[in-house]
């Protein structure tokens, strides 16, 4: 909200030299000099400036929650991005992301959403944050298809994660790499990783295993 707040008060000032320079000011004989154009065109670039970061943030989240949409085949599906005021009155606030069937809410975390729009891109130089971000996506909209339970959640979403990445955008190729670099790296440490981490992992969650759904296109394929 502030940089909004910033970029209207750019535009009021904008506004005010343009109309003072036409209309004559109480207590005055004539109204002010004629409009700086240098003066105008530098609060045009701030006011552009502060108000790019919600417009590109809500552009974002609209790309979200369409593909939330289909992933998840729920139409309440919607994603937020958090700012860095909503981080304080945000209940999950060390999650990096949380969602609420009931509403279809997802939420990303501040930093979250920035690494994966960093990763959209650029996908070809995939970080593990990038990587995470997508699994994050995707997890999220398998909670909005009902599924509570956190290791089976994990498990769909690392099915669908080259589905999740390839509607975000990301060459198939690219998707496929990824998916297997966290099945393989992230999703095996989380057994060893403590109790909050081992909830979302199962041994069962593999080729041929319990939770193998046997997707068309799945991730293991």
């Amino acid at each position: 909200m502030l940089w909004l707040f910033f970029s209207g008060l750019f535009i009021w000032l904008i506004f005010r030299e343009i109309y003072y320079s036409v209309v004559t000011p109480a207590g005055f004989d004539k109204p002010h000099s004629p409009v700086s154009i240098p003066y105008i065109a530098i609060l045009t670039l701030l006011a552009a400036a502060f108000a790019y970061p919600p417009v590109n943030t809500w552009q974002f989240e609209r790309f979200l929650t369409k593909q939330a949409r289909i992933l998840s085949g729920s139409a309440k599906a919607s994603v937020h991005c958090n700012s860095v005021g909503d981080t304080f009155f945000d209940p999950n606030v060390f999650a990096a992301g949380h969602a609420q069937p009931e509403t279809g809410e997802i939420v990303f975390a501040h930093s979250w959403c920035d690494n994966l729009q960093s990763h959209l891109r650029n996908p070809q130089k995939a970080t593990r944050e990038g990587i995470i971000g997508v699994q994050i996506f995707a997890h999220e909209a398998m909670h909005i298809r009902g599924e509570l339970d956190e290791a089976k959640t994990e498990c769909q979403a690392i099915q669908r994660y080259v589905r999740a990445a390839t509607l975000l955008g990301i060459p198939k190729h690219i998707a496929k790499k990824n998916g297997m670099a966290y099945f393989h790296g992230e999703y095996q440490a989380r057994a060893q990783s403590g109790q909050m981490s081992a909830q979302y992992y199962s041994n069962q969650c593999a080729p041929n295993k319990a939770m193998d759904e046997k997707l068309a296109d799945s991730t293991w394929n």
